[in-house]
């Protein structure tokens, strides 16, 4: 009688210790799910004013981000509202949680004056937000 409740507790214990196991397999598998922890990328900021300009050479800025998710962060794309517009992007496209990375900007003021906004979209594998446009503004002073 004794070896029949020790073969019970036994197998419960064994039981215990498979469903403890199979559950944190579970958990772990699903932390790493983009879906479940998706990447999101934020931007330290999303609006640059460069002040007053002169007209013609060309001015330079940045914008920083950070994936502030729990999965990697792909740089799937990165457009510019106009030509007069370059980007300069890290080489590096994949970013793990809590990574940081710059894109860099040029604005070719030749021919142009007063007050100019412009726009560049940057196209991710966030979810929630896979276009983000951030935005440049100056006013350029003809002399």
């Amino acid at each position: 009688m004794r070896d029949s409740k020790a073969g019970k507790i036994v197998f419960f214990a064994l039981g215990i210790i498979v469903v403890a196991a199979f559950s944190a397999f579970l958990v772990n598998k699903n932390s790493h799910d983009p879906k479940l922890n998706p990447p999101v990328i934020t931007f330290a900021d999303d609006k640059i004013d460069l002040g007053d300009i002169k007209q013609g050479p060309q001015v330079t800025g940045e914008f920083e981000f950070t994936n502030t998710g729990k999965s990697v962060l792909i740089i799937k794309n990165i457009s510019t509202s106009c030509g007069c517009t370059g980007v300069i992007a890290d080489e590096k496209k994949e970013y793990q949680p809590g990574e940081t990375g710059k894109i860099k900007f040029t604005f070719n003021t030749e021919g142009r004056s007063g007050f100019n906004e412009k726009t560049i979209t940057v196209y991710t594998n966030d979810p929630i937000m896979p276009s983000k446009t951030v935005s440049f503004r100056c006013n350029i002073i003809t002399t």
